[in-house]
């Protein structure tokens, strides 16, 4: 079952946060990445300078690619090699399935990549900072990538800093190969691999680059291309990046480099904050608890169903969204809906909930999930044997929301065309004492014009507070 690195190093959780040590999962990774951006804050000593390398790692992709003049010559090739990254063992972020190995940046990544910098380039745009938005417009391109990158550039400052802190511990380190270099580092008692400890100031929960909701208007001057562009990506940069497919973005954004120039320019000139994990509105802490209680103490066996097929992977999700049914109305867990003054927590609480638990069911029963990292809206991708994906969208609202019927009439098939889903599931969460908001749902989907298609599932839970229940512990 998934521990925590506190558990398997025998120490007490307060040694790790008392030092700002990220106490993630060390056999399924955790839902947070290392965000570049926040290197301009940090204040610790191993990390002294940490900001300038990875700036200056990228302008010198920047030169070599500059000096390209044909495909394939030799600065096209070495641009392509440092901009391939393999993964290191040992950090438990992100997204990876069925343990924390990550995919790193591969060759084929880092060749597309190369050929899309190497147009930002000629167009004038000599800014390595396009390194940390490279997820909003690159395909295969996503925060854990963005995150291995990091990791790979900064690699001895981490170890440096994980060194440090075993020593302040007395912990016992033992010589490993990282990256073809020798290192002394804790070992992993249940891999014999090792640990590589992250700070929590460099580490957020939510896609690096893609919490915009403070950023408005896209800056354009031109008319004509002021009306084109909003035609196509909409005039907010949280529009473009939450509802603009990847491809279309991206050529939009080459076609017109001035676009190019304000995302940086807004990216810039927007506050890098550190993540509070103590007071964050979502509660993120209580979510890692929660995830892990989840899968240690209410455990579910879904292996029956290896390997994930288009036939079963329906199945799989239905009956994770039974367990997560179980968890809200006969465990309790309702309550974690609510905060301390009794208010319904936000929308995305329940949704990153029922994510993290769905990925992290899915790890420890060895099917192969991955799941875009945005809250809200997520199509549950499974990596079928067969050497393709298929995909179940899930949905969740409150019955309290007022897009509930749009939600699943418009808003759910429209998702489902883009991400070429058959199967989707509308997880609603009653909050309410009248069930007039679930009649009204029910009717409109029996009414719904699938031209043949099949029709979202409904999956009702009871959220509404139950003045019976234990106090949470």
């Amino acid at each position: 079952m998934p521990k925590r690195l506190s558990t398997i190093l025998n120490l007490d959780q307060k040694d790790l946060y008392t030092r700002g040590v990220f106490n993630g999962f060390v056999d399924i990774d955790s839902q947070f990445h290392l965000d570049p951006s926040l290197l301009d804050q940090i204040d610790i000593k191993e990390f002294k300078g940490a900001r300038k390398k990875f700036k200056n790692y990228f302008k010198g992709v920047l030169s070599v690619i500059k000096a390209s003049k044909v495909n394939d010559d030799r600065f096209w090739r070495e641009t392509i090699k440092m901009l391939t990254f393999k993964e290191v063992q040992g950090i438990s972020l992100g997204h990876a399935i069925g343990g924390n190995h990550g995919n790193g940046v591969g060759k084929v990544l880092a060749t597309r990549l190369t050929e899309t910098t190497k147009i930002i380039i000629d167009a004038g745009i000599n800014d390595p900072v396009i390194f940390e938005l490279v997820g909003l417009f690159e395909e295969g391109y996503g925060p854990d990538r963005i995150s291995d990158m990091t990791i790979v550039i900064l690699i001895e400052h981490l170890i440096n800093y994980t060194q440090r802190i075993c020593k302040e511990l007395t912990i016992d380190l033992k010589q490993f190969r990282i990256l073809r270099q020798d290192f002394h580092l804790p070992e992993n008692p249940i891999n014999k691999k090792p640990l590589i400890f992250t700070p929590r100031d460099l580490l957020k929960p939510i896609p690096i680059a893609y919490d915009w909701e403070d950023i408005e208007s896209i800056s354009i001057y031109n008319d004509r291309l002021r009306a084109k562009v909003n035609k196509t990506i909409g005039n907010t940069w949280k529009r473009a990046i939450r509802k603009t497919a990847k491809v279309d973005l991206k050529s939009e954004l080459l076609k017109h480099p001035e676009l190019i120039k304000d995302l940086l320019k807004k990216y810039k000139l927007k506050q890098k904050k550190k993540y509070d994990y103590d007071k964050n509105e979502l509660g993120e802490k209580i979510l890692l608890d929660l995830v892990d209680k989840a899968i240690n103490e209410h455990p579910l066996n879904l292996r029956h169903y290896f390997p994930a097929t288009s036939k079963n992977i329906f199945f799989i999700v239905k009956q994770i969204c039974e367990q997560f049914q179980n968890l809200i109305e006969n465990n309790g867990w309702f309550e974690f809906l609510y905060n301390q003054k009794g208010e319904l927590n936000d929308e995305r609480f329940p949704q990153k909930l029922f994510f993290g638990i769905a990925e992290n069911y899915c790890q420890v029963n060895n099917l192969d999930l991955s799941r875009e990292a945005n809250a809200g809206s997520g199509a549950l991708d499974f990596k079928l044997s067969q050497g393709y994906s298929s995909k179940v969208t899930v949905e969740m609202k409150y019955d309290k929301n007022s897009s509930l019927i749009s939600g699943v009439t418009k808003q759910l098939p429209t998702y489902n065309q883009a991400e070429k889903s058959y199967y989707s599931i509308y997880l609603v969460i009653r909050t309410r004492k009248t069930d007039l908001a679930i009649r009204r749902l029910k009717d409109a989907i029996a009414k719904m014009d699938t031209n043949g298609k099949r029709k979202p599932d409904l999956f009702v839970i009871d959220g509404r507070w139950k003045n019976s229940a234990s106090k949470r512990k």
